[in-house]
């Protein structure tokens, strides 16, 4: 999403650079952008530069210039550990930048600073359906986070129809978005296993192409995971409720097609025109400052 923010400032005519902490490439989606090394930022920044630096690394901070210092916070869950009893503002921040309202009210406990949010969106014209790649039954789920464990538990505990009736396809979290394209189009359902997550963009970009959404919302995935009319949304956890809203969805073929029209309805509404407009909303503040 940082590379994201960074093209859309760079076509409405601001400099934006990601910067890099160490030797990485971020090569999994096409996104034009070569980033800095954090010494050649250091080489250009100047007081009146925005730093806008992840939620859980605050001290990447400290090293550089900048009197507008922004959190950018994209998952609730990271900044108690980031933070650590402290709060941002302790560390010379002036704001935080929020990637959802949910991870907004959240962190509004943790600290006093001003908290602005830039919805994240998708580009559509991308993520979009192909039924003549749908394959019927096919349930696909992402091994991103330690929790995917529960959704392999919840298949293997399905009641034998149902089991007869989908095939899984669990994906290791290496691939490239158009692959990602490829498998979510391909897909009858989609099954979210991550929490806690900020907004949660894999089930969105799912509804996007054309399937189902079953499974954890993660809190910041309720942005678009409305339950029975843009997915089935089952508790954080709860396996057996994964079991049960599989079993519903599979038995239930009206239900199933009402949840993919809904979901591309869902989808539709966060689209990148949001998202850069209140980007851009949030650059206009900083600048004039």
């Amino acid at each position: 999403m940082i590379y994201d923010h960074c093209r859309l400032l760079r076509e409405a005519g601001y400099e934006a650079w990601p910067v890099h902490l160490g030797h990485f490439d971020v090569d999994w989606f096409d996104h034009g952008i070569d980033p800095l090394t954090d010494a050649e930022a250091l080489a250009i920044m100047t007081p009146d530069d925005v730093l806008v630096v992840p939620e859980r690394i605050p001290g990447a901070a400290d090293r550089f210039p900048g009197r507008n210092r922004v959190v950018f916070a994209q998952n609730q869950g990271l900044v108690p550990a980031a933070i650590a009893g402290g709060r941002y503002e302790d560390r010379g921040f002036t704001d935080v930048l929020c990637c959802s309202a949910y991870v907004c009210e959240a962190i509004a406990d943790l600290t006093t600073l001003p908290r602005h949010t830039v919805t994240n969106g998708i580009d559509t014209t991308r993520f979009r359906p192909d039924p003549s790649a749908r394959q019927d039954g096919a349930v696909l789920y992402l091994k991103r986070k330690s929790t995917w464990r529960l959704g392999a538990a919840a298949l293997d505990r399905l009641p034998g129809d149902v089991a007869a009736a989908i095939k899984p396809v669990g994906l290791p979290h290496s691939c490239s978005q158009a692959e990602m394209i490829g498998f979510y189009q391909r897909a009858d359902i989609f099954m979210p296993l991550g929490f806690p997550e900020g907004f949660a963009l894999p089930p969105l970009e799912a509804m996007a192409c054309g399937a189902v959404v079953v499974g954890f919302a993660g809190g910041g995935g309720l942005t678009h995971m409305v339950d029975g009319v843009s997915a089935l949304v089952v508790p954080d956890g709860d396996a057996d409720a994964l079991v049960e809203a599989l079993t519903r969805i599979v038995r239930d073929p009206a239900l199933k097609e009402r949840l993919r029209a809904g979901g591309a309805e869902m989808a539709a509404r966060f689209g990148e025109s949001r998202m850069r407009e209140e980007l851009l909303s949030f650059a206009r503040l900083m600048q004039a400052r």
